[in-house]
């Protein structure tokens, strides 16, 4: 006995007619507050954790200058041993706060991290949606912009904590002395104030910095993708001028962001560095005037010298916000961007001209098959084994017949129709196509004498830049199975051989491996405006033919079952 490798969610197919997800509304840094409100809990308890840590340091003057004050001056042993031990147990609790609100905040970034990429993916692969933008560009979105946002989420529970412990030492500064109190609070301010100006200008530069990053990403990528076609047509120093041109300008970019990453720091070092000056001279002159005493001056010299690190960490939480809301722009740009390929209204044809239907089909690796692929539309298939998407193909070619079940086209059995009808109406386009003897007009042209059917699907499958990059034009000979030609070459001429025969039922698998991710994504787009009207089943995993299938069905891997 088998089991049903369809069973449940992922064999279901998902529709043009479907609604869409509803894109984010707001701003990027509404975007970027939703991604952070989602893991709440975790930020909390790190928030709460790093506080009483940082509360725990800021009580380490205040327990030293009591000591000072109430033992060395008047005391005994046993209020030195006292003291010491509430000293001990302070280190304890602050260790234990911090390696524990440490942990919480690992998990707040990494958990917001995943959440932008998964909302990035599930907004690239839609089903007829998709994202007109290049593979690398997407992946320095879903790499580098998801990490900054990531980072900001992980530090924002210290500058919660470093708000807390400015707080509560102003608290302890008013507490001893009402001028150092509202001196603290003072600077604080004025550190802040001065610091949101310049982070404006920051999160410009930063922005700018990831898009020049990005560019340059993206180039890369579809050089390494299409290095085989670059070298076809001997581009190889054209191209690599270019990417050295889009390097740099990507290198002034990152100079331009840390410079003005590096002056925000500046500032706010140099603005605590005049802090600290002003609290150690206000606190000597109250000592000196008698004010306060020796223990008292021990903690607020204790405690203002403390209260930097507070306060650089709120410098730096202001870059890291600013670099944040950049990297969230552009993911919010991605989210809300409109379809490749929008919803035209389309409902579901009543003819089932071109219907393909799968009836317990058992493949050959032991998964069933149970499918509608409704006529006139374009279907995607994806297969999470090989193999799965292999048998499908050898099917619908008639290279093999089900041992189960059944395969009919347009109600009629594969198996019952005559070999040349069969021809006619099912065509299947391989990835490791066979091209004729002959020329590349010759194998265009093969299924069909219909001059414009050729003509549109040349220029459908991107042959006409093949045509044009040739030697001899479409008179090129192609050698014996496409010898002289690239991977990538071979795909579009037996595409276009396809398409040009306008078979009521394509079958097309994996046709564009080989081809860089830019012309896939054209190639794409101009197969699904030529096959408007009929059927096409799309077996594959890309993104750029995904985003064009009004329809996309997942086939997971069959388990494997004891008989």
């Amino acid at each position: 006995m088998t089991a049903s490798a369809l069973a449940g969610p992922s064999a279901t197919p998902t529709s043009r007619s479907a609604p869409p997800p509803a894109a984010p509304a707001g701003s990027p840094r509404t975007l970027l507050w939703r991604s952070l409100r989602a893991g709440r809990r975790d930020l909390a308890l790190s928030a709460l954790l790093f506080s009483t840590h940082q509360l725990g340091e800021s009580l380490v003057p205040v327990i030293v200058g009591a000591t000072v004050g109430s033992v060395v001056l008047d005391g005994g042993p046993a209020r030195l041993a006292l003291y010491l031990a509430l000293l001990a147990a302070d280190f304890l609790l602050l260790s234990l706060s911090y390696r524990f609100g440490a942990r919480a905040a690992v998990r707040a970034r990494r958990h917001t991290e995943h959440r932008v990429r998964m909302a990035l993916t599930e907004r690239v692969l839609r089903p007829a949606g998709g994202v007109r933008l290049p593979p690398g560009e997407l992946l320095s979105r879903a790499s580098g912009d998801a990490e900054r946002v990531g980072t900001f989420a992980g530090t924002l529970a210290t500058t919660v904590a470093a708000v807390v412990v400015l707080l509560g030492s102003a608290a302890l500064l008013l507490r001893i002395s009402a001028v150092l109190g509202a001196l603290v609070v003072a600077g604080t301010a004025v550190l802040l104030l001065a610091q949101n100006r310049l982070a404006r200008l920051l999160r410009r530069a930063g922005t700018a910095e990831q898009a020049r990053q990005a560019r340059a990403t993206a180039l890369a990528e579809d050089l390494v993708r299409g290095l085989r076609v670059v070298q076809g047509i001997g581009a190889e120093h054209t191209v690599a001028a270019d990417y050295a041109r889009v390097s740099r300008s990507a290198v002034r970019a990152a100079r331009r962001a840390m410079s003005a990453e590096a002056a925000l720091i500046a500032v706010g070092t140099v603005l605590t560095g005049l802090y600290l000056a002003a609290v150690a001279a206000v606190g000597a002159w109250l000592a000196l005037d008698g004010r306060i005493g020796l223990g008292r001056l021990i903690a607020v010299l204790g405690l203002a010298r403390f209260v930097i690190g507070p306060m650089r960490t709120l410098s730096s939480a202001h870059a890291r916000l600013a670099r944040a809301l950049g990297s969230a722009a552009r993911v919010h740009e991605v989210l809300t961007t409109p379809p490749a390929v929008p919803d035209d209204g389309r409902v579901e044809p009543a003819a089932t001209a071109g219907r393909i239907e799968f009836r317990g089909v058992l493949l050959a690796d032991g998964t069933r098959a149970d499918w509608t692929l409704p006529a006139a539309r374009m279907t995607g298939l994806v297969c999470e084994d090989p193999a799965t998407a292999d048998a499908v193909a050898s099917l619908l070619a008639r290279e093999s017949d089900p041992e189960t079940g059944r395969i009919l086209l347009d109600g009629t059995a594969l198996a019952g129709l005559p070999l040349d009808r069969l021809r006619t109406d099912v065509l299947v386009c391989h990835h490791e196509p066979v091209l004729l003897p002959g020329t590349v007009a010759d194998n265009l042209g093969a299924l069909t004498e219909d001059g414009p059917a050729v003509s549109e699907a040349t220029r459908a499958s991107f042959c006409d830049q093949v045509v044009d990059a040739a030697p001899q034009g479409a008179a090129t000979p192609v050698g014996d199975r496409g010898e002289t030609l690239s991977g990538g070459q071979r795909q579009r001429i037996a595409l276009g051989r396809a398409l040009a025969a306008r078979p009521p039922v394509l079958v097309l698998h994996d046709p564009t491996t080989a081809v860089d991710a830019v012309t896939e994504d054209a190639i794409a787009e101009r197969v699904r405006r030529s096959r408007a009207g009929r059927t096409t089943l799309v077996i594959t995993a890309a993104p750029a033919w995904l985003a064009r299938c009004d329809q996309v069905v997942r086939v997971p891997a069959a388990r494997t079952v004891t008989r």
